[in-house]
């Protein structure tokens, strides 16, 4: 086993490696029946961020007969370290190889970490390829946002968790309790019959792009899982405590789960339907116990947005009445304009301000169109109360690339920005849209880099003088990457791993993202960008085996109207 003490003196951030935090688990590895590596493509300071972690490691532990344990991305110190000595990358609190384990799973949250994953294999000694592992190695399984459009990693994964994973994880690790020491592959095929798990070894790309089983037993359709009862399902209350700074230090409490909304560029408004609620005696509960065992200083109220939760009123009155002589504060990281209440707002900013932040995302023609139907007035008058009450700044998010966007559209963002910048310093992050699969808008195709550098260079430009207004642009190159790899095919696994191989990880981080390792390795396998990021016909039929909330039909049919509605606006 190897010793991590031998080395924390040579790594910047040892603290993320040894284990021992507040609340923390540590199973009984040796005698469990079930041995399970929970990780995250990511450094600990994100992967501790990620709830669903921190979800499944509450539930799979309290499994009798199971242990599970935790991983996460090394920095590139320790990688170095365990790679010049031959040694395998380690769970958190064994300090077992992940190669050791009976199943090993990720959390998969973003595109960009695809090449992670790759790496993290590599380094745990476990073949990179499914289909190169023996009966010797671990099941290797992923899940989270991912999980709607696996094929780009399918080559590396045996078993994907489709949709919300509590219940279906419980049935997953019954039916591998019931088939340990059996071949892998009959293993594999036995889970890929349980509700929500597709396994990509079972199933062959056809000559349409569409994905089908090719053995009798194996559903044709995966159906995403959803939870039902999510007043009841399991909530983390011993909120485990990092020893150091992470992403999100808080706690997080989810109230609240989809979305009540139909953004149409929405992937997560999509998959996550119906809306389901906790109610306000559960969330206050789980709140003060996760405070009881942490003795955090913010409660996050989690949901899409979670000013739109019926009790929401009861649920912040509840915690503040209770936490702010403990100088606790309570924040929401998402707001909708038109559920906000500045009384709300102010409620809960008895202790500290946490921020402001509201997603107008376009101009107000074609906010309407794409399901947001805000007002511009109504953000100038949120301005005007915001000042009033002593905020002191709005942050607003923004998308280009829109479909129906042009000249006018532009014109009325900088309209909006100009008057809001006059009564309150306004922030505004541009992201570049991105044709998701499984909303309206996955019929259509990815931005031009020239729109949108032509839209960037205008709008800086335009506010460099003003000393009110703050403009952050995500780049270009990797939201192509991203659309690249949610719209992509089994052919991008040899992209990934040739990305990998030319030094490509930690690809979400913009530091060490380089746009030409991805364009080289496309030239390498000559594939082309467009056949990616167009709207070909074919494109969506790459992921039409999943099934998310709605079906193609249902989709389309929104797209089909969004169209016409445009066709009928001085937008187009």
């Amino acid at each position: 086993m190897f010793n991590v003490e031998d080395i924390l003196n040579k790594v910047k951030k040892p603290v993320t490696y040894i284990n021992n935090e507040v609340n923390s688990i540590h199973p009984d590895i040796e005698n469990a029946q079930i041995t399970i590596a929970l990780g995250y493509p990511d450094l600990y300071e994100v992967g501790m961020s990620n709830l669903g972690i921190r979800i499944l490691y509450h539930i799979l532990n309290n499994i009798e007969g199971v242990a599970c344990e935790r991983f996460f991305a090394p920095g590139i110190d320790l990688e170095e370290i365990l790679r010049e000595q031959g040694e395998y990358l380690f769970t958190l609190e064994s300090r077992l190889p992940l190669k050791k384990f009976d199943i090993v799973g990720f959390s998969i949250s973003s595109e960009l970490n695809y090449t992670n994953i790759i790496n993290l294999l590599s380094l745990s000694g476990i073949p990179i390829y499914s289909s190169q592992r023996t009966d010797r190695d671990p099941i290797i399984i992923a899940g989270g946002n991912c999980s709607f459009h696996p094929e780009s990693l399918s080559d590396f994964i045996d078993v994907w968790i489709v949709g919300e994973a509590e219940e279906v994880m419980v049935e997953f690790v019954n039916v591998y309790r019931q088939l340990k020491g059996l071949k892998r592959n009959h293993i594999i095929k036995e889970l890929a019959k349980i509700k929500g798990c597709y396994a990509p070894l079972y199933y062959q790309p056809q000559l349409d792009e569409s994905v089908k089983p090719v053995e009798a037993g194996i559903p044709e359709c995966i159906e995403r899982r959803f939870i039902k009862n999510f007043e009841n399902t399991p909530f983390p209350v011993k909120w485990v405590v990092p020893l150091c700074d992470i992403v999100h230090d808080r706690i997080s409490l989810e109230i609240m789960r989809g979305c009540p909304q139909a953004c149409l560029f929405c992937q997560a408004g999509f998959c996550w339907k119906p809306v389901r609620k906790r109610s306000a005696e559960t969330v206050i509960k789980l709140g003060l116990e996760a405070y009881q065992n942490t003795g955090y200083e913010e409660i996050s109220l989690l949901s899409f947005s979670s000013a739109d939760h019926p009790e929401i009123d009861q649920i912040v009155t509840g915690l503040t009445d209770r936490l702010k002589d403990k100088n606790v504060a309570i924040s929401f990281p998402s707001l909708r304009i038109d559920t906000f209440s500045f009384r709300l707002a102010n409620r809960i900013s008895q202790v500290r301000r946490t921020g402001l932040t509201f997603a107008p995302e376009t101009g107000e023609t074609l906010r309407k169109l794409i399901g947001k139907p805000i007002t511009d007035d109504t953000l100038i008058k949120l301005a005007m109360d915001a000042k009033k009450t002593q905020w002191r700044q709005l942050k607003l998010y923004f998308m280009l690339g829109l479909p129906g966007e042009n000249d006018n559209t532009i014109e009325e963002i900088e309209t909006l920005i100009k008057k809001i910048s006059k009564i309150i310093s306004v922030k505004c992050s541009f992201n570049v849209f991105i044709p998701k699969p499984h909303t309206p808008f996955q019929w259509e195709k990815f931005p031009k880099f020239e729109i949108h550098a032509e839209i960037k260079n205008r709008l800086l430009k335009n506010f460099s003088k003003n000393r009110f207004v703050h403009l952050k642009f995500h780049p270009w190159e990797m939201s192509a990457i991203e659309c690249l790899l949610s719209r992509g095919n089994r052919k991008l696994g040899d992209i990934i791993v040739s990305v990998w191989e030319a030094g490509g990880k930690m690809e979400n981080w913009s530091e060490t993202f380089i746009f030409n390792r991805w364009n080289n390795a496309m030239e390498k396998h000559d594939l082309g960008f467009e056949d990616y990021l167009g709207n070909s016909p074919v494109i969506c039929n790459r992921w039409k085996h999943i099934r998310a909330s709605l079906s193609f039909d249902g989709l389309h049919k929104i797209w089909e109207n969004f169209n016409q509605a445009l066709n009928a606006t001085d937008v187009k």
